[in-house]
């Protein structure tokens, strides 16, 4: 699962913050939720944020930070008036949502039922687990919408140029380590003990315990490129992988948990505003995996600004006209 180890919170610039920004509600939208006694209404598509005022947080990383940027510009483009300075790591962003501190988020599957739900077997399917978790969070005053295809969600890398050693799959690899224990594999050392991590490959793929695992600070791109490891921990998402010419392992029997994207909501913004929902949706069912590589990659890679990235994509498939 996509997870940030420190927990932060900073100011983005004011460039990205809009006038009358804040939880203060605004003037209603034009459209209708599905009835009083509906948890979360059904979006709508057609209407105007007409001034109202609603703020959005993001995780840290420069994935959350193109989401929430991306929502903040269509909805502001569409008469929201969106305050987006607050950013935060498991758990304090969920805390800010629930709190009322901001309105929404973009979180990923696997970890909100996971981290937050404290809850295990879930489907392994991307859309059943979007339904799945769109159902537990309901009861909580939580509204999930807008399906991502991307999935971030944990995985082991290799250089490409090995893949004929190593093999393909995490089980090849599997087979390739028991015979060769000394090979190195970086991870992130709560990998050591999470279920999802070398408890679980070490059950489903009979990965060796006696392997050389050695802990690293960050996702392990790097120490494969340079020769630290032959393999390593990573997310699924991350431009470092492209960037670096690695292979991500096949999971074949669905280890690692789905982790697409989905805005969540407060249930009181949803129902008030069911516009956002019906905006942001057909934005997320462009964000594939390839999408989401390419647009972190022009962050963390070229160094372009997380704001003109967002701003030029949605131009480019249609939300923006300028």
């Amino acid at each position: 699962m996509r997870r940030v180890m420190a927990v932060l919170l900073v100011a983005i610039p004011a460039v990205l913050a809009a006038c009358g920004g804040g939880n203060n509600g605004g003037s209603t939208t034009t459209s209708t939720t599905t009835g009083a006694g509906s948890a979360c209404p059904t979006a709508t598509t057609s209407g105007s944020g007409n001034g109202a005022s609603v703020s959005i947080g993001s995780k840290s990383f420069a994935e959350e930070q193109l989401l929430a940027t991306m929502t903040q510009l269509v909805l502001q483009a569409h008469g929201f008036n969106v305050t987006y300075t607050f950013q935060a790591a498991d758990q304090a962003i969920g805390t800010a949502l629930t709190s009322g501190t901001i309105d929404m988020y973009w979180q990923y599957t696997g970890t909100e039922l996971g981290t937050y739900l404290n809850l295990t077997g879930f489907p392994t399917d991307p859309n059943q687990a979007f339904s799945y978790v769109q159902q537990k969070d309901a009861a909580r005053g939580l509204c999930w919408y807008a399906n991502t295809p991307f999935d971030d969600t944990n995985g082991i890398a290799i250089k490409s140029s090995d893949s004929g050693t190593l093999g393909a799959t995490l089980g090849d690899f599997g087979r390739y380590l028991s015979a060769h224990t000394d090979t190195k594999v970086c991870i992130l050392s709560e990998f050591r003990t999470r279920p999802d991590g070398l408890p679980g490959l070490e059950s489903k793929y009979g990965w060796p315990a006696n392997a050389n695992y050695i802990d690293v600070a960050t996702t392990a791109e790097k120490s494969i490129a340079t020769g630290q490891c032959a393999a390593g921990e990573v997310f699924t998402t991350d431009s470092a992988i492209q960037a670096n010419n690695l292979t991500v392992l096949k999971d074949d029997k669905n280890l690692f948990p789905p982790d697409n994207a989905g805005l969540i909501v407060r249930q009181a913004v949803a129902q008030k505003y069911p516009l956002i929902a019906g905006l942001m949706t057909p934005v997320a069912e462009k964000l594939t995996t390839a999408t989401m590589v390419s647009l972190n990659a022009m962050v963390e890679v070229q160094n372009q600004k997380v704001s003109d990235v967002a701003h030029t994509w949605l131009v480019q498939n249609g939300f923006l006209k300028s």
